[in-house]
């Protein structure tokens, strides 16, 4: 039994120690797939293989593992997560396989993940917008935008494209261009009043994948353009002609000049100045540009200049342009100064047009020649008669007749002249012509003006004469003309020449020829036309000879000739490219020479003309920004040190650059010329190694083992000068060796080694070496580079350490918030050796803000110890609105590891998430524009404003909300009223911009002129922060009342409603202003006849520049007459009146401020007459009492009996004044100046008259009164006053007094009804 046990564990350990592992075949190591392959494909297979066939198991691990899905039994790997080669490019995964009798085997492979174009480029950073001045140079820089593409390779390379530029004009779209870097140049020039003001670019970018490309969504970049004053004012109206009288007095208007401003968004005044003129008889207003008379006039002296005054009027802008220069624009202007009869006629010995009519000029006697027996109407020959008078029309007309003693035989002509004519004589009796019986004939030509009848006479003597003797003639003895050099054959150089012979049939037959000469096979004339041409162009050449002399000959019938001299110049064309002198090699050393080479060249072509001005440019090269050219003197120069280490290696330091030269000419030729710069190097920098540290790893007990390499590099490029030497200096520097071996182009290695006969014994300290490797270079040179070389000595090792997954947890820390060397984290890494010396390194930083790849800028927040402790570096520069991930790239390395084994562990990632602190205030945008308004025009709600504002912060502590803190009017006298509720803010947003929207609470004042001022404040609203807060000011432009004008229409104002659009935008057209519609209306019944006679409808508006001011009346017509088709199109729609929209308010407020005044003087007058009538009923009833008391006195008087004095009609003698109170005159004019009342009693009855008291019993006082009303109804009594008044006549010449004695009846004494 224990034997058969023993056989049959025998048996038991053969099988087992005879059954071997599986193995993995030998692809499975890396697998490459594509980021865009489908879930549940089958990504690839686990292969492997077993030589005892035996059933395999197949499985995976890792971090990563998640992504697959294995079959067990087949190793199918299906892919279970999408890959992103974004997020994950290359992993790792460990593979096993098992056959259920061996232990597992495993294997890592990696996971290369292929980038596909799965991703379309973004824009980044939209909405754009940008304004640009109108006068940007073409060529210049506008906008850049930028998109982004995750992808690699062409899939990621983004490339930009102007789908459309809106106005959408072949012009414009062809206006704007944008490079591969997103750049938008501008193409053309801009043009804020003869183009678009505002301009939409819509823009898509699109990735550079040749398979399937992807695009974007498309953005637009809104451009304005801004006006800027530019351009120079012109003139309206042109040509400017007026007419003005030669008696004019000084003083006198001529004419008015009108400009506009070519700006048509600054509309700048402008001062007139007459710069130049014919005649100083003219002045000009500067502000109104009214030219009037400042000189006595005299047209005759102007009939050589067609009785024309041209002035050159100049108008300056007030203000500079961009360019500091004065804007201004010239015009001439014709004056034309009419006639006054003021000459007689006179005569002249000339031919027209060549006469001078100055009056010493005149002459009396004329000779010429005729033929015997000359037919009649014959002119005699030789006379060169012209009469003239300098007045014009019927003051210049006047008539011509003969007399003497042979005006029968003769004729003058014309008969009548008006201004100028050529008289002749002419034969009308030719039997009366007879040289046999007279050979000289004498008449006398009078000349009678028409109108005054002053007249001058001229005596002709006529030779008669029988033969012919005329040869032919030319008008010039010589003649200049002109002809372009190498012009075509048969080109006509001149056809205008021709000669003249008075003698008749074949004698005046005249033929042209050249004389022979030089020239004779260059140029050639018609015989019978005279015309002269070119025969051989070819020969014409300006360089060679510029001026040909030839004689022209003139043979009538009878050979008599005629000859004058031709001198024909040639003209320029621009034949002639530059030639350049010489050629340019320059030798210069780098850093220290500097070069200075100056181009000659020249030009054949006419000196001092475009064709042969000469300039200089340099063509774009390699190097070519790093040198200037001078254009006009073609001097080169260096912009800074040449360094040959900057030159590519290949040209040997030779910098080729093109230089074109090119002339003025139209079309111009240019030349090119080479200049070579040899930039010669110098010993100037020193030697660098790839590393500051070199660490090299040897097993123990390898003699003279191979350690590496170090690398250095100098930048000189020649040998000499970069051919390195290595040498070992530090402890233990004798146990090693170190060659140098030159690699070219600077490059120089180090082969470092132990020395053959020493090995190294990692028990037997020292164990690991510092040492300075030193790099110095062969020629002479105190630079010396330097690095570290670590020699560590290995144990055995063939683990890899790994970081610990736990240790990775996401951190999250607040900007600006923690304090330096503040730990974070703590990772950790194992190794299952035991003599593992581990440390963490940091093999990559990564920034990214919103999922974006910042670059570098969170370098240096954090710090990394090589335990793996993660300490905060700098805490004020940790910012979250740059950089809100960090990402940290980290290895665990053992130190130990053997050669051949894997020293290092994966790489992981450590995520730092930063948090967002509110530390930054709302920010306002700004905005270049100008908010104008027309109270009247506004309705409640409505926008008349907006801003923009924006917040650094993310999140809530970027929400922002606005608020009005104040609003003041200022009025235009800078004065300040505070006002409340007229605005509020009604805000939105879009992204990270909040944009504020001012709208009119209530209607406003459209009394007030002046700005409203807001004070707007933008707050953030933190969850825990406390709030920060900015404020601005807001200006809103009123436009004032008399700016409102108004436009009336043919049809009715439903009509013009409808049409509303089209003529605003017509109106807008004209006068590149915005037009408010304040109202549009009917014209009632109540209005005048003749505003209904002109339209049936008006509409009232303001045309607004953006900087506040507004059209009047009279700029409004000048822009819409001033642009025919804006004229035409508002015709076209009804337009019928423009007129200032203030006169009928101004007229309603005219007549109520009429009727107030009115009304005000009305009851003025009212209160005056009740006044006047208590006043005199009050008066009259006191007149009646003192009536009463006198007639009370009278009767008590008895007749005879003479009181002291006498009585004063109606009242007491006199009062204290000593006027009467009654009459308001004095005793003296009463003549009762003799008596003085010295007693008591009249002026107790003048008391007793105050108080309305008589004496007298109610009967007496009764009859009194009945008896003074019957004396006053009595006919022929005369008036009270008359006789009182008459009474005192001639008080100053008689001594006698008037006496009155009681009982009389004296009508003077009624006073009742003054």
């Amino acid at each position: 039994m224990a034997w058969s046990l023993l056989v049959l564990l025998s048996c038991l350990m053969v099988s087992v120690h005879g059954n071997s592992a599986p193995s993995f075949t030998n692809n499975m190591t890396v697998v490459t797939l594509p980021e865009d392959m489908p879930e549940g494909t089958v990504a690839f297979w686990i292969t492997a293989t077993d030589p005892d066939n035996d059933s395999l198991t197949y499985d995976m691990s890792g971090r990563y593992s998640y992504f697959f899905v294995v079959n067990k039994d087949t190793g199918a790997v299906t892919l279970n997560t999408p890959l992103d080669y974004e997020t994950l490019l290359i992993f790792s995964v460990t593979i096993s396989v098992w056959d259920h009798t061996n232990p597992e085997v495993q294997r890592e492979i990696q996971i290369v993940v292929l980038d596909i174009n799965d991703n379309h480029p973004v824009f980044q950073d939209t909405p754009y917008s940008t304004s640009i001045n109108e006068t940007l140079p073409v060529g210049s820089q506008v906008y850049t935008v930028r998109a982004e593409d995750p992808d690699t390779g062409f899939g990621g390379v983004v490339n930009y494209t102007i789908l459309e530029v809106i106005p959408n004009t072949p012009e414009n779209q062809k206006l704007f261009s944008i490079q591969s870097n997103g750049t938008i140049f501008l193409g053309g020039p801009l043009s804020y009043n003869n183009k678009s003001m505002f301009y939409q670019l819509k823009l898509q970018s699109c990735d550079q994948d040749k398979n399937n490309p992807l695009c974007s969504q498309t953005v637009f970049l809104t451009i304005t353009v801004i006006d800027l004053p530019d351009l120079d004012p012109q003139f309206l109206q042109e040509p400017y002609t007026a007419s003005i009288g030669e008696d004019a007095p000084m003083g006198t208007s001529v004419l008015t000049l009108k400009t506009m401003d070519g700006d048509k968004g600054i509309n700048d005044l402008v001062k007139f100045s007459i710069s130049n003129s014919t005649r100083p008889w003219f002045d000009i207003n500067e502000q109104t540009g009214v030219i009037t008379v400042s000189h006595s006039l005299d047209r005759e002296l102007l009939l050589d200049e067609d009785e024309e005054v041209h002035l050159e009027v100049t108008a300056t802008e007030i203000h500079l342009n961009i360019y500091g220069q004065e804007a201004k624009a010239s015009t001439w202007v014709t004056i034309r100064v009419t006639d006054v009869n003021d000459h007689s006629p006179k005569f002249y010995n000339c031919i027209l047009p060549d006469c001078d009519f100055s009056d010493d000029k005149v002459v009396t006697t004329f000779s010429g020649y005729v033929a015997e027996h000359a037919s009649t109407r014959v002119p005699v020959s030789n006379l060169s008669i012209v009469a003239y008078d300098p007045d014009k029309g019927l003051n210049g007309t006047f008539l011509l007749s003969l007399a003497g003693p042979d005006r029968m035989a003769f004729v003058v002509s014309p008969e009548k002249v008006v201004n100028t004519g050529e008289v002749q004589v002419l034969v009308w009796q030719s039997n009366l012509v007879d040289f046999e019986k007279k050979q000289t004939m004498e008449v006398e030509v009078i000349a009678s003006d028409s109108v005054s009848y002053m007249g001058s006479t001229a005596t002709v003597t006529i030779h008669v004469e029988d033969i012919n003797d005329h040869a032919p003639e030319f008008n010039k003895t010589q003649y200049t003309l002109y002809v372009y050099e190498h012009c075509p054959n048969g080109t006509v150089v001149t056809k205008d020449i021709q000669a003249t012979d008075p003698d008749t049939d074949f004698r005046g037959h005249i033929t042209y020829h050249l004389l022979s000469g030089n020239s004779a096979d260059i140029f050639q004339v018609d015989p019978n036309t005279g015309e002269v041409t070119v025969k051989d162009g070819n020969q014409l050449d300006r360089e060679l000879q510029s001026v040909y002399h030839l004689t022209l000959q003139a043979t009538d019938g009878g050979n008599l000739t005629g000859s004058t001299i031709l001198q024909i110049i040639l003209l320029d064309i621009n034949d002639n490219a530059p030639v350049v002198s010489g050629s340019y090699n320059v030798f210069v050393k780098e850093v220290e020479d500097n070069v200075t080479v100056n181009i000659q060249a020249y030009d054949n072509d006419e000196p001092n003309t475009n064709n042969s001005e000469i300039r200089f440019e340099l063509l774009p090269g390699p190097y070519s920004n790093n040198f200037t050219l001078d254009p006009v003197t073609g001097l080169l120069k260096n912009q800074g040190p040449l360094d040959r280490e900057a030159i590519d290696p290949l040209l040997l330091g030779k910098i080729v650059l093109t230089v074109l030269v090119y002339d003025l000419g139209e079309p111009s030729l240019n030349t090119t010329v080479n200049v070579t710069i040899n930039v010669e190097d110098i010993n100037d920098n020193k030697p660098v190694f790839g590393r500051a540290t070199y660490e090299f790893h040897v097993k123990e007990r390898l003699m003279g083992a191979y350690l590496g390499f170090v690398e250095a590099w100098d930048a000189d490029q020649t040998d000499v000068n970069n051919r390195v030497t290595f040498s070992l200096t530090g402890d233990g520097a004798s146990n090693f060796q170190i060659r140098s071996t030159f690699l070219g182009s600077g490059k120089n290695r180090g082969n470092m080694s132990l020395v053959s006969d020493v090995s190294l014994d990692y028990e037997r300290p020292p164990s690991n070496f510092t040492l300075t490797v030193l790099a110095q270079n062969a020629a002479e040179s105190n630079e010396i580079g330097s690095a570290t070389v670590l020699v560590i000595t290995e144990d055995v090792n063939d683990e890899a350490p790994s970081i610990l997954a736990s240790s990775l947890k996401d951190i999250r820390v607040f900007e600006h918030q923690g304090y330096e060397d503040e730990l974070v984290a703590q990772v950790e890494a194992q190794d299952p050796d035991t003599n593992a010396s581990l440390e963490i390194r940091l093999q990559e930083i990564g920034c990214f803000k919103s999922g974006t790849n910042v670059g570098l800028v969170c370098q240096d927040w954090f710090q990394l110890v090589p335990n793996g402790s993660v300490y905060i570096n700098d805490s004020l520069a940790i910012d979250y609105e740059i950089c809100d991930l960090v990402s940290l790239l980290l290895q665990a390395w053992d130190l130990h590891t053997a050669e051949g084994f894997p020293a290092n562990s994966p790489n992981e990632t450590l995520p730092i998430t930063i948090l967002d602190v509110n530390d930054h205030p709302p920010e306002f945008l700004p905005l270049n524009e100008t908010f104008v308004i027309v109270p009247e025009a506004l309705s409640p709600n409505q926008q008349v404003a907006l801003f923009k504002a924006t917040d650094k912060d993310d999140g809530v502590n970027a929400v922002l909300s606005f608020s009005i803190d104040g609003i003041e009017f200022i009025n235009n006298d800078n004065s300040r009223v505070p006002l409340d509720g007229l605005f509020r803010i009604k805000d939105s947003h879009e992204g990270n911009i909040y944009t504020g929207i001012i709208e009119v609470v209530t209607s406003l004042d459209s009394s007030r002129q002046g700005t409203y001022q807001l004070r707007i404040r933008a707050q953030d609203n933190p969850s825990k922060d406390p709030p920060l807060s900015a404020n601005t000011s807001l200006n809103i432009f009123t436009v004032d009342q008399r700016y409102r004008l108004r436009l009336q229409f043919s049809s009715e104002a439903a009509e013009v409603g409808k049409n509303v659009d089209s003529i605003r935008i017509a109106l807008m057209e004209a006068t590149r202003t915005t037009v408010y519609i304040v109202s549009i209306k009917d014209i009632d019944d109540s209005t005048s006849r003749s505003l209904r006679a002109k339209g049936l409808s008006y509409m009232d508006a303001y045309f607004v520049f953006s900087n506040g001011t507004a059209l009047t009346l009279s700029d409004l017509n000048i822009c819409i007459q001033s642009d025919q088709e804006v004229l035409a199109t508002l015709l076209r729609l009804g337009l019928v009146v423009i007129g200032s929209g203030e006169e009928t308010k101004q007229d309603k407020e005219k007549e109520l401020l009429s009727i107030i005044v009115g009304l005000g003087i009305a009851l003025i007058i009212l209160i005056i007459i009740m006044t006047t009538a208590l006043v005199c009923t009050r008066k009259s009833y006191k007149r009646k009492l003192r009536a009463v008391k006198a007639a009370k006195e009278a009767k008590k008087a008895r007749a005879g009996l003479n009181l002291q004095g006498p009585v004063i009609p109606g009242t007491n003698l006199f009062n204290s004044e000593k006027a009467n109170p009654m009459l308001n005159l004095s005793s003296m004019d009463l003549d009762f100046e003799s008596f003085t009342p010295h007693n008591e009693d009249d002026v107790a009855s003048v008391n007793s008259l105050d108080e309305n008291k008589v004496n007298a019993d109610e009967h007496m006082t009764m009859d009194m009164e009945t008896d003074l009303q019957k004396n006053h109804k009595e006919k022929q009594v005369a008036e009270p006053l008359t006789v009182v008044l008459e009474s005192g006549k001639g008080k100053n010449q008689g001594k006698d007094k008037m006496v009155l004695k009681f009982g009389e009846v004296n009508a003077a004494l009624d006073t009742t009804d003054l």
